[in-house]
């Protein structure tokens, strides 16, 4: 059986930039927010240590930067999730809503992202045929009609005060098609699902 090694995209220092004060002095000793922005994925600093970033952002950074997930590699024949919804954090109508696979390595890491940062949202579950996002993305199993049947099946549309859905970065390209066919706004999120918490903060 041929074995596949899972990419996890994980966190770089220009990933983490993004999330940083811009235009000031860094803190921490650092000579600038880049410098800073490595410190932390080198784990010789903490953003909580840092007064000009505000406090519940600090917490998510250092939260999912200490995550230490290994999955060095995997049956290609992914374990499915059942669930249509998935609610993280306790989210309200207010929250957001994310759209993303069954892949069960997917749900995994996804669970201990958000446990971890304690940010609340929805996840709406696409039928990927087991498939993480790259892969669905890259075998067309990511498409807008099982998008729509997604947001139909889950009942968010009920639970939700929004009808923005973010969806994964990788799947970009099928952004005007999944509003054209699900009349949702779709937000392109980051590539990474460790990016997520943080990235959702900034919208709130």
């Amino acid at each position: 059986m041929t074995i596949e090694e899972i990419d996890l995209y994980k966190l770089g220092a220009e990933d983490v930039l993004r999330y940083l004060p811009q235009g000031e002095r860094a803190a921490c000793k650092a000579r600038s927010w880049s410098e800073f922005a490595q410190m932390l994925i080198d784990g010789v600093a903490r953003a909580v240590e840092c007064e000009a970033i505000p406090l519940r952002m600090a917490a998510a950074l250092d939260a999912v930067l200490s995550l230490d997930v290994r999955l060095p590699e995997s049956d290609p024949m992914q374990q499915k999730v059942t669930e249509g919804l998935v609610e993280l954090n306790s989210p309200d109508e207010k929250d957001p809503v994310l759209l993303t696979g069954n892949s069960v390595v997917t749900h995994r890491i996804l669970r201990l992202i958000f446990d971890a940062a304690r940010v609340p949202a929805f996840l709406v579950v696409v039928d990927t045929n087991g498939l993480t996002a790259d892969n669905a993305v890259a075998a067309g199993a990511f498409t807008p009609m099982a998008v729509m049947k997604a947001i139909t099946d889950s009942g968010i549309a009920a639970r939700s005060s929004s009808r923005r859905i973010i969806i994964p970065g990788l799947a970009h390209a099928s952004k005007s098609a999944i509003e054209r066919i699900t009349r949702w706004t779709a937000e392109v999120g980051p590539v990474s699902g460790f990016e997520l918490p943080m990235y959702l903060l900034t919208e709130r």
